[in-house]
């Protein structure tokens, strides 16, 4: 019997939310101390999970990110 894993079977076919350039305006706003996450996340139309999934609290790329920037 196979076993279902979300991230291998479903996740294919979606689509990521982040796009290379939403990752750059993320990774600059990050770095400046008057950035609301809450406020930025509905800018970009992400949730909270997916921005620090793709960019880090000091502005550098996670791996994720570098995949998307890198595809």
């Amino acid at each position: 019997m196979r076993r279902f894993s979300f991230k291998n079977d479903l996740a294919k076919d979606r689509p990521f939310t982040m796009t290379p350039a939403k990752v750059g305006m993320a990774q600059a706003s990050m770095g400046k101390p008057e950035t609301k996450v809450d406020n930025l996340c509905k800018e970009l139309g992400i949730t909270r999970q997916t921005l620090y999934r793709f960019v880090a609290p000091d502005r550098s790329i996670r791996a994720d990110g570098l995949k998307l920037l890198d595809a």
